[in-house]
């Protein structure tokens, strides 16, 4: 659903998503700020697409979710629209490729904290690293967006986390077990 790569051996990202408990986009180390009024449409394509996993996402399903209302063609241009927009906003064209119908964030040039945490979740082993895991969750995921696709994703992310929390819990009373029952006796 996203991308596995590993942060830690690649260089600095030029672009770093923040999506959890907010939405900040961050280029070259500096906060995107805007001055007057926000590109809604491309901020709303980005989160789309971070939603839907980040990589092979199918052009006609981002579109149906963005402009439901409009009809293929002008559905394909309001797309294309955006997307260039999208990679103006980004400064950097390479960060959001476009190929066979389908829509990737490169993971080399972008940074999303929702597919650090859920890759830190996957490889959590014992409550050390499920604890360390769950610490880089900041929040709901864009915060209070009402959008459809953030609505799924903080539902799917609110369980996983209920579920990595009892998980936690388990293992932390598997491993005082032994302790409490040498005090006990």
């Amino acid at each position: 659903m996203f991308p596995d790569v590993s942060f830690a051996t690649s260089t600095r990202p030029r672009i770093v998503i923040y999506t959890l408990g907010r939405f900040e986009l961050v280029l070259d180390g500096a906060p995107l700020r805007f001055k007057g009024r926000a590109p809604m449409r491309a901020l709303e394509l980005l989160s789309a697409l971070i939603s839907a996993g980040g990589r092979g996402v199918s052009v006609a399903s981002l579109s149906d979710s963005l402009w439901p209302e409009a009809d293929g063609f002008d559905a394909y241009r309001a797309f294309t629209t955006t997307l260039h927009r999208l990679r103006r906003l980004l400064r950097c064209q390479e960060a959001v490729r476009l190929c066979a119908g389908r829509l990737t964030l490169d993971p080399q040039l972008c940074r999303v904290d929702l597919w650090e945490f859920e890759r830190a979740l996957r490889a959590a082993r014992d409550a050390d690293s499920l604890h360390d895991a769950l610490g880089l969750y900041h929040g709901p995921f864009l915060g209070d967006d009402p959008s459809p696709w953030a609505l799924a994703t903080r539902t799917r992310l609110e369980k996983l986390v209920a579920q990595a929390g009892a998980e936690r819990r388990q293992s932390r009373a598997s491993e005082l077990m032994p302790q409490l029952m040498f005090a006990v006796a």
